[in-house]
This record gives structure tokens, sequence and C-alpha cells, in this order.
């Protein structure tokens, strides 16, 4: 009996190590169940790099992710850059505010997602990695109100899109900020475009089309159909009277220190004038009752002014003046360009040229000859850029092209022309130095140089195009 139960103690015993036994040996395996699963799970995520990405022309270390064929980004850093709250609430991370105040809801793990409440779709659906969201870089962008640019080289996050439209009439100063004429507008606006794809609206006023902005970029001086002038200020303000002359003026032009505007007067355009900013006052230089001048320009130190006259057949008849007798001798017609000596007392103008060739847009050089755009009446000759001296020596600047544009700043001259392949090329002329800017395949309408040569600005296809060192950027589309 005593046996009996002391076996029955010992086979209890064997039983409960027996499933002690057993149930280590299960919690080991699910404990090295577990351990392979993070294992697992570790394995699984994706790695995070630093990488550099340009936001706005400046160059930004951004957090991104390799997601199958799509590379995405942290959600937090690219709304911080947008000035966007982040917010999460029941599973849904909303981006709101900031530069272009819109609303984005996000689910992680699902590509449907909605932009101030209008679906849209991820091509990859975004990941929470560590307490991080990473987005789809283009669509967060757009949905943002940004733009992505990619030249092919490097990619770039602009955080407002740039501004669409079909432009003209283009100038640019010395830090690349270009204003330009939005011609397919309702009405037509004076915009102010910069290298960072920014842009802001100057004016739409009726007379746009007609303003010539002084070298500050901060006035605009017009006319209107009775000849008075106006100027307006480009950063607010209403248009005010200069003066109170109401002769015709044509070809206005700013004086590069801004205190003046010289122009042609006259109904027959038979003046050159100037008037001064502070009093109004209008002083005439030349009032040679030659008729017909055109684009009066001034040297850089203002001691000498160029100009174009177009000049007419003379007529010619016998002592009885009869109708049948009247000729027009059109030997010495065409564009002829004159130039006068401010700084000389009782100077009087003289012809620069005396050569048959179509005469374009005159300008001084550093030098002190004048540039201009030879067009040929000849169909079969191309256009040039040629330069003549006080001596009435005539050299070629640009003729490697058919030119059919140009401008000039202080001496420094672009031009723009057809090359043999059919392609538009750009040149500056800068110290003499001629170099090829740019070349496309887009018509070139209009062109711009900054005084001191370092920003060229062109309109192609209704694109402004900015040229620096080499390198040309859309900043339109």
């Amino acid at each position: 009996m005593r046996n009996n139960k002391m076996y029955q103690m010992i086979a209890a015993a064997a039983l409960v190590t027996a499933a002690l036994s057993t149930g280590t040996a299960d919690a080991a395996a699910a404990k090295e169940t577990v351990k392979s699963s993070e294992t697992k799970v570790a394995s699984s995520k994706l790695a995070v790099t630093k990488e550099q990405i340009l936001i706005n022309g400046q160059s930004t270390a951004v957090s991104m992710i390799q997601a199958g064929s799509d590379k995405l980004i942290a959600a937090a850093e690219l709304a911080k850059n947008f000035g966007t709250a982040v917010t999460s609430s029941k599973g849904v991370i909303t981006l709101s505010g900031g530069k272009n105040s819109h609303s984005i809801q996000i689910q992680p793990g699902s590509k449907a997602f909605k932009v101030d409440g209008e679906e849209r779709s991820f091509t990859t659906a975004p990941v929470m990695q560590d307490g991080r969201l990473y987005v789809e870089l283009k669509a967060a962008v757009g949905a943002l109100g940004g733009e992505i640019l990619n030249d092919g080289q490097s990619v770039q996050i602009l955080t407002k899109e740039r501004i669409a439209g079909s432009f003209d009439s283009v100038i640019v100063d010395d830090k690349g900020q270009v204003i330009a004429v939005k011609d397919d507008a309702e009405q037509t606006q004076l915009l102010r475009l910069h290298a960072d794809y920014s842009s802001s609206l100057l004016s739409s006023d009726n007379n746009v089309p007609n303003m010539v902005i002084s070298p500050s970029g901060n006035t605009a001086a017009y006319t209107d159909e009775t000849g008075q002038l106006y100027l307006i200020g480009l950063f607010g303000g209403q248009p005010y009277k200069l003066g109170s002359d109401t002769s015709v003026k044509m070809d206005l032009v700013w004086s590069a220190d801004g205190k003046k505007i010289y122009f042609v007067q006259g109904d027959k355009q038979e003046k050159i004038s100037y008037i001064s900013i502070d009093t109004g006052k209008i002083t005439e230089l030349v009032a040679d009752k030659v008729e017909n001048k055109s684009e009066v320009r001034i040297s850089a130190d203002e001691k000498k002014i160029a100009y174009i006259v177009n000049v007419t057949g003379v007529a010619q008849s016998d002592k009885d003046s009869t109708e049948e007798s009247l000729k027009i001798d059109y030997s010495g017609a065409g564009e002829q360009i004159y130039t006068l000596d401010l700084g000389v007392k009782d100077a009087k103008p003289a012809a620069l040229t005396t050569s048959g060739d179509n005469k374009l847009y005159p300008a001084f050089l550093s030098d002190g000859s004048v540039a201009y755009l030879s067009a040929d009446s000849n169909d079969n000759a191309k256009g040039a850029i040629k330069a003549v001296g006080a001596d009435g020596k005539i050299r070629d600047v640009i003729a490697d092209v058919d030119v059919t544009l140009s401008a000039a700043v202080n001496g420094n001259v672009v031009a723009t022309g057809i090359a043999a392949d059919g392609s538009n090329k750009v040149y500056s002329v800068v110290a003499g130095a001629k170099t090829e800017l740019y070349s496309t395949k887009s018509d070139i309408t209009d062109l711009a140089i900054s005084a001191d040569g370092s920003y060229v600005a062109i309109v192609a296809d209704g694109k402004i195009i900015l040229i620096q060192n080499g390198k040309a950027i859309e900043i339109t589309k």
C-alpha cells in the first residue's frame, strides 16, 4: 500500500516535470518565433537616405526612401518647405495651410488621397515607417500647389507653379529680374518675374502695352492719345502727369540714371528732346526740320545721342513745275544713322552712315562706335550686326547667322539669328567679346540684356527663358 502510494507520487512528479519541460520548450519556441518575426520585419524596412535636392533654387537635404520604382519623400520635410502644417487624426494625416493654402488628406498604405476635398491617386501608396510618413514626390508637390522641374540632370521643387502664358516686351536687370508683358490675358498685364520662378503683378492698366520701364524697374512712362506723358510707380500708386506738353512723343527711352526721358518729338518726327523727371521741363536737342527721325539712343555717359533718319525720295521738277515733269530721286533714300555730340557747344547732327542697307536698333558700344542691325533690301542677303566708328568705317560684329533681332544696354549687345541648320542662335557682345549663349528650334520674338551683361532674357514661342553663365532656365511655362 505504502509502495503503491510512493509510486503514484513519483509518477505524478514525473508528469509535472514532463509538463514543465514541454511548456519551457513551447515558450522558447514561441520566443524564437517572435524573434524570427521581428528579424523579418526589421529586414523589410526601407533604407532612408539623405539626398540633396533643389527647392526654389536652394540645395536642401531631405529624407527619402525607395519604394519599388518610385522615390518617396518625408512628408513633414516637404511640408516644412511649403510652410504647411501636418496633423494626424484617426489614421488620416492632413497637410494644410502654407504658401498655397491647400488641404491634403492622406492615409498610409492607401493610394487614394484628397486635395481640397477632391479625390486623387498616388502611383505608389504612402509608407509609414518609424513614425514618419513618406509620400510620392511629384504627386505631393503638385497637390501642395508646387511644380517639379527635371532637366535630365537634376530635379528641382518649386513651391509655387511657374506662371503660364504668352509673353512679350522683356527687360532684365543685373539681379536676373525680368519685367515682361503678358498679352494673352483678358487684360494685358505687366509682370515682374524672378530667377527663382516666382512672379508678381505690377500693372494691368490699359496703357501697359505702351509702357517704357525705368532702369531701376520701379517706374514706367507712357503717353496717351493726346501726347501727354505719364509716370506710374510699379509698386502701387496712380499714374500722374509729367509736365503739360501734349505734342507727339515717340520712342521713349530713359537715361541710365533714370532722371530724364529722351524721345522723338513732333507730328513729323522732326525733333529730338528730353524731359526732366524732377521738373517736367522739356529741352530740345535736335530741331533741324529733318523729318522721320526714330530710335533715339543715348551713350552711357550721356555725351552723345544716335538716331535713325528715314530719308525719302527727293522731288525734282523743271522750271514749269508741271505734274508731268515731276520726278522723285530715290538714289539717296533709305535709313541712315546720325549722331550728335552733346558735349560740344553748337554741334550739329552728322550722318554716320551712307550705305543703302536698312538699319534697325542702333546702340552705342563701349568703344564709342554705334552698332546696328543691317537688313539688306536684297532678300538673299543675311541680316548682320555691324558697327560704325566716328571715322565711318564699318565692321561686322555678328555675321555668321541671319540676324533678326538685337537689343543693347550700356554698350552690351544681344542678338538672335537663324543659323544654317535652321536653329535660332543667341549671341551676346560684352566688352567687345562675342559669345554664343543659346540655341533653339523655337521662334524667338524678343530679347534683352542686363546693364552689366550678366543676364540675357529671351521670349521663345511665348515663353521667357533666362540665360546666365551658360545656363538657361524657363521661368514661365
